[in-house]
């Protein structure tokens, strides 16, 4: 019988990540907004927010085929982009011939301005594709982060989260983290009410009452400057870490209200962080713009939503904002500095610079600093503060540590998430978010007694989670509780397919009790789902062999 780590059933692979519990259902569809604001609407049509996702063939660009094929050296695996029908598959191979698939690509994900990603379908779940086409060189390679695998992860999820600042109407199935209805998003991009609010009533009133009916709409500039600020913050401010507050989730937000009320965001203490893909706001605050102008400058005052710049208008449109404040006196830096394009104020003081989460992309720099600087080093071990200084709510703060701590695996963020979390959980037994996190704490530190009781308290509060079904399931396993084992992992399972080691842990359990046949299905349905993974064929092989033997 084969030694499997059944221990790899962790955090890495029910990693926490809470979900809608229902679709995100907009009430007015964009289009019924260009009945009465036509311009605005076939303006913004051509923005990257309105096109940040749909079907593929949609969107600002058309990818290149011309550089479609690249080798990942770590890895041994040779990829292509090929084209399939009207859209795109992505087909892989390792070089000596021990795993190959290929898989069609369903949905791109990103304008396309800098880069896009893509998403694989199976039975309604949605996974991310391992592939990302970069615009900037007309270039297919790995997706970011993918450079960490040692295969084709075929199975990461994509979970509500991921598309809310992509798509507008999201169709989660219930009770599933990642499975969604035959129309995943009712509208591909950021749709008109997600920063103006509903807009059935308003569109209702209008067509009865006419222009001076007064329906509540919301504009965002009109808001309080807390509130104006959360509606472009909501998607572009990164942090460290972000926690929702209990009871919140990623619907919790409506326009017109304060981004805190919903969610807590964590950055570290003492040092300017590296840019991010959506570290805007993060940059913008720490620039001498931000500190001397206060609640006067935000976002809207160099962007209109509704309008992006042609690229032969774009260093004017951008030099009026900024003389919105500054003289027109000529550009007093150095020689080099003027003679890139003196009337191109972002040229030298918001370049173009590397992000720190993704691979081959550049994005503007906000901070928008005088001269070019390095960035600062944030220490690893630096304390967890609430960006824009308030006070942290003790809870949010034991959560913020526990998610870091699962991430770094850092001793001291261990440490401090685990004082912080026992007190958490004395305080509120209920708050599914800190057993969980607490238990994964226990279980990790192999003080598995202590998980157990955590486990089966959130598995009662809440059964639409899967941290503790998979956690469980593994102290079960090495206990050879195998039945109940089985019970729970195919109860995470069918909320999220993608968690190919629960697969595969659940296949050994099979096996053991007695169940080859459920075993060999379980293997053939991971093999389905990522053929690049060696670990489901290797383990069917075993498996196969044994049964002939029999």
């Amino acid at each position: 019988m084969p030694e499997i780590p059944y221990r790899a059933v962790c955090l890495v692979a029910a990693t926490l990540f809470f979900f809608l519990a229902a679709a995100l259902l907009q009430a007015a569809n964009s289009q019924q907004c260009a009945e009465c604001h036509q311009e605005i609407y076939d303006n913004y049509l051509r923005t990257p927010m309105a096109q940040s996702s749909g079907p593929i063939g949609g969107g600002l660009i058309r990818e290149s085929l011309d550089r479609a094929a690249f080798d990942h050296a770590a890895t041994a695996f040779h990829y292509r982009v090929v084209r399939d029908g009207a859209g795109f598959s992505v087909a892989f191979e390792k070089k000596d011939g021990s795993a190959r698939g290929a898989k069609k690509l369903a949905y791109f994900v990103g304008s396309g301005a800098t880069a896009r990603s893509y998403l694989l379908q199976d039975d309604g779940y949605l996974f991310e594709a391992p592939v990302a086409y970069y615009s900037a060189n007309r270039r297919w390679g790995l997706a970011p982060g993918y450079e960490t695998y040692a295969y084709p992860y075929l199975t990461r999820p994509v979970m509500p989260a991921c598309l809310t600042c992509h798509a507008s109407s999201i169709a989660v199935v219930a009770g599933t983290q990642n499975r969604y209805g035959d129309l995943p998003v009712g509208e591909g991009g950021v749709s008109c009410e997600r920063c103006h609010g509903p807009g059935e009533g308003h569109i209702e009133a209008m067509r009865e009452g006419g222009p001076n009916s007064g329906t509540a709409i919301v504009n965002p500039a009109r808001l309080s400057p807390e509130s104006r600020d959360a509606v472009c913050a909501q998607c572009h401010l990164t942090g460290e870490v972000r926690v929702m507050r209990p009871g919140r989730d990623w619907q919790s937000f409506q326009v017109g209200q304060r981004l805190s009320d919903s969610m807590t965001f964590f950055v570290r203490a003492g040092a300017m962080p590296g840019m991010k893909v959506t570290s805007h706001v993060e940059k913008l605050a720490q620039s001498a713009c931000k500190r001397s102008s206060g609640d006067r400058l935000w976002c809207g005052t160099c962007h209109d939503p509704h309008v992006v710049p042609a690229a032969s208008e774009r260093a004017a449109w951008f030099r009026r904002k900024c003389l919105g404040c500054h003289d027109s006196a000529p550009c007093k830096e150095t020689k080099e500095a003027r003679a890139v394009q003196q009337d191109d104020c972002t040229a030298c003081h918001m370049p173009k610079t590397h992000v720190t989460d993704a691979q081959h992309v550049v994005y503007t720099d906000h901070s928008i600093p005088r001269r070019p600087r390095g960035e600062a080093v944030v220490r690893a071990s630096a304390d967890l503060t609430v960006f824009g200084g308030a006070r942290a709510d003790p809870r949010d703060l034991a959560v913020a540590y526990g998610i870091v701590a699962s991430r770094t695996r850092s001793a001291a963020d261990k440490a401090r998430a685990l004082a912080a979390l026992e007190q958490a959980e004395h305080a509120s037994p209920a708050d599914v978010e800190v057993l969980l996190y607490l238990a994964e704490l226990y279980r990790n530190g192999d003080q598995e007694d202590k998980a157990v009781p955590l486990y089966r308290r959130a598995i009662e509060l809440d059964p639409s989670q899967v941290t503790a079904s998979v956690g469980l399931g593994g102290i079960l396993m090495e206990r050879g509780e195998f039945s109940e084992a089985i019970r729970l992992w195919q109860d995470a399972l069918a909320k999220n397919a993608g968690l190919e080691l629960v697969r595969i842990n659940m296949a050994v359990a099979q096996w053991r009790s007695g169940d080859p046949q459920g075993a060999e299905r379980t293997l053939n349905r991971a093999i389905e789902l990522n053929p690049g993974f060696a670990a489901p064929v290797d383990l069917l092989q075993k498996l196969r062999q044994e049964m002939r033997l029999r």
